[in-house]
């Protein structure tokens, strides 16, 4: 899995290859993501690329609403 710093310097667009490389999840997993609704990416062809801009915003979106979830269940 990359730091912060090594994030920044992907290439814009990520084939399922380095996605899963970068984020340091298997193959089968990234897959599952690029076919899930509302994740950040397009296919060319035969070939799935993802953008690094919107999956950045993606991963963000995630993680807030993992902590309102987190919050509403810690309330109740």
């Amino acid at each position: 899995m990359l730091n912060k710093e090594e994030l920044k310097n992907l290439p814009q667009l990520l084939t399922p290859q380095e996605l899963a490389e970068a984020m340091g999840i298997s193959l089968t997993f990234c897959y599952k993501l690029i076919r899930s609704k509302g994740f950040p990416s397009f296919r060319v062809g035969k070939k799935w690329l993802i953008s690094t801009d919107k999956l950045m915003e993606w991963i963000d979106i995630q993680a807030d609403s993992n902590v309102c979830k987190k919050t509403e269940v810690q309330n109740e």
